[in-house]
């Protein structure tokens, strides 16, 4: 079972939440909003499986980049509505052209940041600009196994520590996985 004794020893990715099949794991918001997991004790049955795709407990080894690049978004009005040069966009555009499907951080209905995904032009806009929230993956990683495991080719838009919760949560390398 996973227990968070230091809350920096979290990173609020809900890996665990989503690969918990008692669904015994929920995020609660502290005092300062952020997200950390809370146990039902009662319906665990302390399997482990929380704490197999937590990637706080399981880094990864370092790695130096193979390369570096650097592009902007040539569309100025894309552009000005992106963060980091409008360079999401063209992979979010390019992925739903090609059939597949991406996922990012927008707001919902109650102004809060959730991770959802769209198959559309139309769809991605909203994930455009960076929203300095922590955002909520709901289901996300089990929603972009489900594509993954269908063939379809998956850009996932996240922070450092939510896609390295969803590799977790994957447990395995796919190759049409962005």
């Amino acid at each position: 079972m996973i227990e968070i004794k230091d809350k920096h020893n979290c990173c609020g990715c809900a890996a665990c939440v989503q690969k918990c099949a008692r669904q015994c794991i929920s995020l609660l918001e502290d005092s300062e909003g952020f997200l950390y997991p809370v146990i039902d004790t009662e319906k665990c049955i302390d399997c482990g499986l929380c704490e197999t795709v937590c990637p706080e407990l399981n880094q990864y080894d370092k790695q130096s980049p193979l390369t570096t690049l650097a592009a902007i978004n040539i569309d100025e009005c894309v552009r000005l509505e992106s963060s980091s040069g409008g360079v999401f966009s063209l992979l979010a555009e390019q992925t739903v052209k090609d059939g597949g499907v991406v996922f990012g951080a927008r707001f919902d209905e109650k102004w809060e940041v959730v991770i959802d995904c769209s198959d559309t032009l139309e769809g991605i806009a909203q994930f455009r600009g960076s929203k300095y929230l922590q955002a909520r993956t709901e289901d996300s990683f089990f929603r972009c196994e489900q594509f993954l495991k269908e063939g379809r080719r998956v850009l996932y838009s996240g922070t450092p520590c939510q896609v390295a919760g969803l590799k977790h949560f994957l447990g395995k390398e796919y190759r049409n996985l962005f």
